[in-house]
């Protein structure tokens, strides 16, 4: 799943999820969401926990490959 989508589905917002991450940036969490840049393996190991496993780090490196 991708991390757009859980958001979406579970009315999450980018600024709560950057709090939730441990007060990041908005606009890095955008930029995770629309693929314009992937988190650092330590960050996708956070997302797995947060989203319950729902979003996982092939999530992140699968849609980088489909828009090269």
């Amino acid at each position: 799943m991708k991390l757009a989508q859980y958001l979406t589905e579970k009315n999450i917002s980018p600024e709560q999820f950057a709090a939730d991450m441990g007060g990041l940036s908005t606009s890095g969490i955008r930029k995770w969401m629309y693929g314009e840049r992937v988190p650092r393996p330590d960050q996708m190991r956070k997302i797995a926990d947060l989203t319950g496993g729902l979003v996982e780090p092939n999530d992140f490196v699968l849609g980088a490959e489909a828009s090269a």
